[in-house]
């Protein structure tokens, strides 16, 4: 029986790295896979929790969207609406809100990710990233 290969249709997170600069400004740097290909995006912040976050989602949308104008050929444009860290029962929730629009729909997405430490929230907003927008990719890249 011939077996057919599965395309992946979901983005898996390779990586973050967060430099604190010496006038006190940070940079957050994501890295995304898809199909043995990595895509990276880089944004700056303040260097407080929110910012720190916020940059981490902001730079995942941009590896995203690098991703999707390589694997789909139609355009849709994302942005990143809010981003928040909850504290919830013994642990953290970082929950996303992503905007944006293709040339038929617009989209409002929320996704959500827990993790257990407060050093793990900027990992978190990537996943939460990742939670919001996969479906959207994953169905621009099965077509």
């Amino acid at each position: 029986m011939p077996t057919t290969s599965q395309v992946r249709t979901r983005l898996r997170f390779a990586g973050l790295d967060h430099v604190t600069q010496p006038d006190g400004s940070g940079r957050v740097s994501v890295r995304l896979e898809w199909n043995g290909d990595t895509f990276e995006g880089v944004s700056g912040c303040l260097e407080t929790p929110q910012g720190v976050i916020r940059a981490a989602s902001k730079a995942a949308l941009q590896a995203m969207l690098a991703s999707a104008e390589d694997v789909t050929s139609s355009d849709f444009d994302l942005e990143v609406a809010g981003v928040k860290a909850v504290r919830a029962f013994d642990g953290w929730v970082v929950v996303t809100r992503l905007s944006g629009s293709n040339a038929s729909t617009s989209h409002r997405l929320l996704g959500a990710a827990p993790c257990e430490a407060e050093d793990d929230l900027p990992a978190a907003a990537v996943r939460a990233v990742l939670n919001a927008s996969n479906r959207i990719l994953g169905h621009r890249i099965a077509r």
